[in-house]
């Protein structure tokens, strides 16, 4: 059997336990250590998994950053290029390679990748009696080596690479590799492009998303008016939980594009739009403080300066109300009336059963299917690459967060509103 060129440290961070469930890569890291236990390379990438991205409170991906990242096929020679000729290891290697093996089978492509032909460092830390802990927190606490983000595929790759290195030097015996291993490493892989692709990273925590202004290319203004009402439209359905996710803003983008609407075309829209929502305000002769930080907040993510509010309420405070037909209720954001129906889709931070119960119990009617009959679809995460959010997007249907779907919910409890018409 041929020797490895060393080890080749994998971790995954994937959207749920079972591949039986669909469940799927979203984040895959390599890191090489050669035969003395030196960490020499790394590389890591979000992968898109084309669905929900399941426990975001445990691996904290955002579908904004997932949506943009390669699909594992655009990925596979490169990984494959990374994997070659080195034993695999990984802190749980049954986890990984169970994953492993469901993404390369769903490209035709046969691995080694059996359970018994990847190092674990997970159990080779019980061989050597390092911890009472199999978690690779523990485990790396137990060998003295430093804290990190656990949790990213990075971080947690490194980490059991830097463990690897430690049992290298002080207890070769229990990471000898076997003739499994070896055979992995020397595996014949059928032949894959290696397409060099471009690897998509997290956002820094605390990195705020270019505004989607910013992406929209200066133009010479064109002859003509420009036709606006489905700029409006999207922009109300954007708007709608007070918050423009990534892909909102995207979409904001491209429809401009397509109207060929320049940047000072789309930034004098934005005035209008809060001017509409100020004339709303005066309707009924009164400015509350809800509506007034109503206006601040559509301002602010509009790009507008907030302190333009007080004017445009000042200038506004006799204008007659005369809202579009088709852009109702747009102050104070996403408003529900008994009848609705919704659908929920993510990993929420409450019980979706205990969401739903409080909502039929509010006369909104929770579906499992979006429709172009759906009022919202409630993600948690916006920026939802599910099943059900691609169909929202193809209907029309607004998604909003969470957040505000249980804000409107409480709001809707508190002060019943009229049956909807259908």
């Amino acid at each position: 059997m041929t020797t490895a060129r060393g080890y080749a440290v994998i971790d995954t961070e994937t959207t749920g336990i079972l591949t039986g469930w669909h469940h799927r890569i979203a984040e895959i890291a390599v890191v090489h250590v050669d035969p003395h236990g030196n960490i020499t390379d790394d590389w890591v990438t979000l992968v898109n998994p084309d669905r929900d991205l399941g426990p975001q409170a445990i691996h904290g991906i955002r579908a904004a950053d997932a949506r943009r990242a390669p699909r594992f096929e655009q990925l596979a020679g490169d990984l494959v290029e990374r994997l070659a000729g080195r034993v695999v290891v990984a802190h749980n290697w049954t986890f990984d390679a169970m994953h492993l093996r469901a993404e390369f089978g769903r490209l035709g492509i046969d691995t080694p990748f059996a359970p018994d032909a990847g190092l674990c460092t997970m159990r080779a830390a019980g061989r050597a009696r390092l911890s009472s802990g199999r978690s690779l927190i523990d485990c790396c606490a137990a060998a003295g080596l430093p804290e990190r983000a656990w949790h990213t595929a990075l971080d947690d790759a490194r980490g059991a690479g830097e463990l690897l290195g430690f049992l290298l030097r002080h207890a070769p015996s229990a990471v000898g590799a076997t003739d499994a291993q070896l055979h992995a490493a020397n595996w014949a892989w059928a032949h894959l492009e290696r397409r060099r692709t471009p690897a998509v990273h997290r956002a820094a925590i605390g990195q705020i998303e270019p505004h989607f202004l910013a992406k929209l290319v200066e133009r010479m203004p064109r002859d003509g008016e420009p036709v606006v009402d489905a700029y409006y439209a999207m922009l109300d359905d954007a708007l709608l939980d007070r918050q423009i996710s990534a892909t909102e803003g995207d979409a904001l983008v491209e429809i401009a594009h397509d109207l060929g609407l320049h940047k000072n075309e789309v930034v004098a829209l934005h005035l209008s739009y809060l001017r509409d929502l100020a004339r709303e305000a005066w309707a009924d002769q009164v400015v509350t403080d809800g509506e007034r930080n109503d206006l601040l907040t559509v301002a602010t993510l509009l790009a507008l300066d907030p302190a333009i509010v007080e004017s445009i309420l000042d200038e506004e405070r006799d204008a007659v109300r005369d809202p579009a037909p088709d852009r109702e209720h747009k102050i104070g954001g996403l408003v529900l009336r008994p009848g609705d129906k919704v659908v929920l889709t993510g990993d929420m931070k409450r019980q979706r059963a205990d969401i739903a119960a409080e909502a039929t119990a509010a006369g909104i009617r929770v579906t499992g299917a979006v429709s172009k009959q759906t009022r919202v679809l409630a993600a948690a995460d916006p920026d939802s690459m599910s099943g059900k959010a691609k169909r929202a997007h193809e209907c029309g249907v607004p998604v909003v967060s969470e957040d505000a779907f249980l804000k409107a919910l409480a709001k809707l409890a508190s002060h019943p509103v009229a049956t909807r018409t259908p």
